[in-house]
């Protein structure tokens, strides 16, 4: 597939419901002048307690390095799960740039602010073993799901849903979000962290989310003439 930037975020490689192999399918047959790693990559939570170590995360990393040689910019803003990168905040690993917030112009003059989002996130900000007790219920509801797939309707969307419900979470960290690129100089956001894809425009900011690739498999392309848009795989 030939575009000109590729979006990517939530894969959280380290987990046993990674779709990684959807992952290196895109990675490997992308073809794009820019490529954008967009947090929780790598899921270094997961990984600190359990390590287990897919051949494929070598392959996925082997071609995004590949991409890096023959001239595409990378650029990993590290999120919450991948918080290990922060000590290379600023720095290149290889090719690859680090960094917690980057920018985006499009071929049409369009910028976009691309965050992870979990900055926005005030309740796991302050208390972050909220965030670590959650993401093991949220891979217990992955289990779960392969019963319930049996049913035809998935346990760990129903659970995430009913949470975010409870503490009145999805629709405020999109209005947060918006809210915070409206002060700034950017006609919109592409950011990740609530595996929600999304892609709308509200106040005349145009929010963009990639979705994950645990249960979503979608991420933002931006096409060869500026268009950015989700993408299913």
């Amino acid at each position: 597939m030939k575009v000109r930037s590729l979006f990517i975020s939530d894969c959280h490689l380290g987990s046993e419901y990674s779709n990684h192999e959807a992952v290196l399918n895109l990675i490997r047959d992308i073809e794009c002048e820019y490529i954008y790693i967009v947090g929780d990559f790598i899921d270094g939570w997961l990984l600190k307690n359990n390590f287990k170590w897919h051949p494929n995360y070598n392959t996925i990393i082997q071609k995004l390095l590949k991409h890096s040689r023959k001239g595409v910019e990378i650029k990993y803003v590290w999120g919450n799960h991948d918080d290990f990168l922060s000590y290379f905040d600023g720095y290149f690993l290889g090719d690859i740039k680090i960094c917690r917030t980057t920018y985006h112009k499009t071929i049409r003059g369009k910028e976009y602010i691309i965050i992870h989002g979990d900055q926005f996130d005030g309740i796991v900000t302050k208390h972050k073993w909220i965030q670590v007790v959650g993401a093991k219920f949220y891979e217990l509801s992955l289990a779960l799901n392969k019963i319930s797939r049996l049913f035809k309707f998935s346990f760990s969307k129903l659970l995430k849903n009913k949470a975010k419900e409870a503490v009145k979470y999805m629709a405020n960290y999109e209005d947060v979000v918006i809210n915070f690129v409206k002060n700034s100089k950017c006609d919109g956001v592409i950011t990740g962290h609530i595996h929600k894809p999304a892609n709308y425009t509200k106040d005349g900011i145009h929010y963009v989310n990639c979705g994950d690739f645990i249960e979503s498999n979608t991420c933002v392309i931006e096409t060869t003439d500026g268009e950015i848009k989700l993408f299913e795989l």
